[in-house]
Formats: structure tokens, C-alpha cells, sequence
């Protein structure tokens, strides 16, 4: 007769054998992605000690679409390097609604490209490949990714510094403890593995057809312009095709709304090139709009008791001493003017000289 040992499932105390897992807890619910473990979030395969508190995490949950976006990140993966096995790794976190993967390649990634990935990527989840976790030290990840460079700075980076040094890097070393996640076939053959700190959806199967491949740009390794620049590929995926389409749906809404297409072709304004990026002019029409917004607000604020006063855009250095600004932001303020034996600067903000009239 097997040894048992007590879990608690979602509060409540349970007997099972020992060598138990979250998936044989949760086998009835192919909803449950992943497990909350005394707090932590582990693979279903995670094998429960006695004593564990225990807690389903559903796909539609916001941490089980977490792990379904970053499975889905590492399908990304796969079939980029299936297409094109030279491509180097980078980074591949979820993020809002989706997710990325940075590469290292030797041409852009074009809109023919992505579309090839994706039918890569739906012949690799309809395999069913299981995600499997395996504990590697530092000096045998260091070898078996000797192919990888910047999966091996990464290791160098273990131990909680990853996500300060590299924006998404808590998802590959996050822990002190080193893992890489094998994708495996039905057959039990390893089709590709990718340093990560987990946890995974249990199979490719879960993500579908309910993925799409959206877009891609540059990117410098690590979020620092003095480093490579590498191809980021974005993507999204959702529980369901109609969640999906939902998705897609809102986001052509939002591109027919955007208020940089329809303020142009409505004559509100224009960003002309001689003044710089992102400097708008407002014509006629847009100068009605601005005006009647910029009404709204001043009323507002004085029916709830503001007191509006007015303050030059310029002062003498002094003012900025005395506010320190200058001592510390000199070099993010605009330079100096000389007038009549002075330096007058533009100001930073409003109160050092508010304070004036206090």
C-alpha cells in the first residue's frame, strides 16, 4: 500500500498518495493550466510534498493567460529557429495582451516572414509537444548553450538582479535555481529547449489556432542602444479563436479611432517636419476644439476653488539654484540664454517660481 500525505486544495484539506501531482488534483478541469503552490506558480507536473498548499490557476485566469502567452513565446522560438537555425535568442516575456521574443538574425523580418512563422508555429502546437522542466547548474547550461550568447550572459545574471539588468529577464533566471524547459514530442524525442524559469502550459495543444503572430521591430539587447540591435517579433494569444478575434477586433477599432489618422484628415492639425516629431499645429477647426477643451478644464478647476496665477517662462539662473534644479538637472534642461549680464533659463515647472508669490 502507497505512503499518502495531506495537501490543501484551495483551503481545504485532502489525502492523497505520495508522488501526486497538480495535474492528477486538477484532472477533471482541462481549464487548469498551472498551480499555485504555497504561493508560487508551478507546471502541473509539479510533484506535491505533504503539507502543500494548493491552488487551481484556469487559463482565462490573468496568471494562467500569463503562461499561455509565454508558452505560446516559446512556440515563437521554436519555429524561428526551425526556419532558420542560426537565428540567437534573446528575451521572450508575456506582456499586456501577448507577448515577444527578441532574435538575433542577419535580415529584418518581413510581413512574409511572420506569416510563414505562424503556420510553423500551428504545425508545432498541433503536435501536441509537452513542455518539461529540467534543473541544470550553472557550468552545464554554460555548454549546453555555448551556442547561445546571450542566453549565457543571462546565467551570469542569476539570482534576482535579471529583471534590473534586462526587462523580461526574470522570466529565464529569475531563480537561483537554473531550469531549461524541453519540448517533446509524443514519442518522447526532444524537438528544442530554451533556458526558462517556467512554469508552462502542460501541452502546445492548449494554445490551438487561438494565436497570431502581429508584428515586429528593432530592439537593442537589454533595453541599452550602446548594445546589439536584435528583431523583436510580437505576438498575442487567448484561450479561445473568439477571444482572439475579439482582440483583432478591438485592436482595427482602435486604428480607425486613432486620433493621429482622424485629426489629420479632419484639418485639426498637422505635425510639420520643420518644427520637429510630435509637434502639432492646430489648424482652424482644431484650434475651436483645443480652445473649447482647454475652457472646460480652466472652469472646472475654478468651480472646485483653483486659483489660476501667471508666471514668466524664463528667470535668471539664480531662482534654479535656489529650487535646485540646476545643481542636479542642468544637463536635461534646456542651455542658457545671456541677456543684459545674466543666464536665464526656461523654466523646469512651475513652482520656483509659485513659491515667489507665496
Amino acid at each position: 500500500m502507497s505512503a499518502s500525505i495531506t495537501v490543501s486544495v484551495a483551503g481545504n484539506e485532502r489525502s492523497v498518495a505520495e508522488a501526486t501531482t497538480a495535474a492528477d488534483l486538477f484532472a477533471d478541469d482541462r481549464a487548469i493550466v498551472v498551480a499555485r503552490v504555497n504561493g508560487e506558480l508551478r507546471d502541473l507536473a509539479h510533484v506535491l510534498a505533504d503539507g502543500d498548499a494548493v491552488e487551481p490557476v484556469r487559463i482565462d485566469d490573468p496568471d494562467g493567460l500569463q503562461v499561455l502567452r509565454h508558452s505560446c513565446a516559446h512556440v515563437l522560438a521554436q519555429a524561428v529557429q526551425q526556419v532558420n537555425p542560426d537565428a540567437k535568442l534573446g528575451i521572450g516575456p508575456p506582456i499586456r495582451d501577448g507577448f515577444y521574443y527578441d532574435f538575433d538574425v542577419t535580415t529584418p523580418f518581413t510581413p512574409e516572414d511572420l506569416k510563414e512563422l505562424e503556420k510553423v508555429m500551428q504545425r508545432i502546437i498541433n503536435e501536441g509537444q509537452t513542455f518539461v522542466r529540467r534543473e541544470v547548474s550553472d557550468e552545464d547550461a554554460l555548454v549546453e548553450l555555448a551556442g547561445e550568447p546571450f542566453k549565457c550572459e543571462l546565467i551570469g545574471l542569476k539570482g534576482g538582479s535579471a529583471e534590473d539588468a534586462a526587462e523580461g529577464a526574470g522570466v529565464e533566471v529569475g531563480g537561483a535555481q537554473l531550469t531549461i524547459y524541453d519540448n517533446v514530442r509524443r514519442d518522447g524525442t526532444r524537438a528544442w529547449g530554451d533556458l526558462c524559469r517556467g512554469p508552462h502550459i502542460p501541452t502546445t495543444k492548449l494554445l490551438g489556432n487561438a494565436f497570431k503572430v502581429t508584428r515586429s521591430s528593432a530592439a537593442y539587447w537589454r533595453g541599452d542602444q550602446a548594445n546589439q540591435q536584435l528583431q523583436r517579433v510580437y505576438g498575442t494569444a487567448w484561450p479561445t479563436k473568439a477571444d482572439l478575434t475579439a482582440y483583432l477586433d478591438r485592436l482595427a477599432e482602435a486604428e480607425r479611432r486613432d486620433h493621429r489618422k482622424l485629426g489629420i484628415e479632419l484639418d485639426l492639425y498637422s505635425f510639420p517636419d520643420e518644427l520637429g516629431s510630435g509637434l502639432p499645429v492646430f489648424h482652424p477647426k482644431g484650434g475651436v476644439l483645443k480652445r473649447e477643451m482647454e475652457d472646460y478644464a480652466r472652469r472646472r478647476h475654478i468651480e472646485e476653488g483653483f486659483l489660476y496665477v501667471g508666471t514668466p517662462h524664463i528667470s535668471k539662473e539664480g531662482l534654479f539654484h535656489t529650487s535646485g534644479h540646476l545643481p542636479y538637472y542642468a544637463d536635461t534642461m534646456f542651455p542658457p540664454m545671456s541677456m543684459e549680464g545674466s543666464d536665464y533659463y526656461l523654466k523646469a515647472m512651475n513652482c520656483p517660481m509659485h513659491n515667489l508669490i507665496y
